[in-house]
């Protein structure tokens, strides 16, 4: 599960992450390295891809509510929860929340209380596509 998370993490405002069905693969290109070399000998991009599917986008999963939802139900130290929240207030928190978390040991809390709501986010983008993971 902890991989999931990760991916769903990396998942930053403009830098959609994509799944390319031909190689197993997720990564931050639009088309695997084996479609990008049949695009280069066609010169056609095709209208509809199948093979590379886009992770849910930032606005999609709102890691913000989620991280305030932490800091709200399981931050008891008022002083912890001022540092984070005062971090949310920024337009890029990501990075510094979760460095925050880790400098304060909190990472793993975080991941146990709200893996499940990165994991239920995948999941549904698993069903929406007709994808299975292990």
């Amino acid at each position: 599960m902890n991989m999931i998370i990760d991916l769903m993490m990396a998942i930053r405002k403009g830098r959609p992450v994509y799944y390319h069905k031909d190689t197993n693969q997720f990564d931050y290109w639009p088309y695997s390295e084996l479609e990008l070399g049949k695009l280069k000998e066609n010169k056609l991009i095709p209208y509809e891809n199948t093979n590379d599917i886009k992770l849910p986008t930032y606005e999609e999963i709102d890691h913000k509510d989620i991280m305030r939802f932490y800091v709200r139900e399981f931050v008891e130290d008022k002083t912890i929860r001022k540092q984070l929240f005062d971090i949310l207030r920024r337009d890029e928190y990501i990075d510094a929340y979760l460095e925050k978390l880790r400098e304060l040991e909190l990472f793993d809390d975080f991941t146990d209380a709200c893996g499940d709501i990165y994991y239920q986010i995948f999941e549904e983008w698993c069903e929406k596509n007709e994808l299975e993971f292990k």
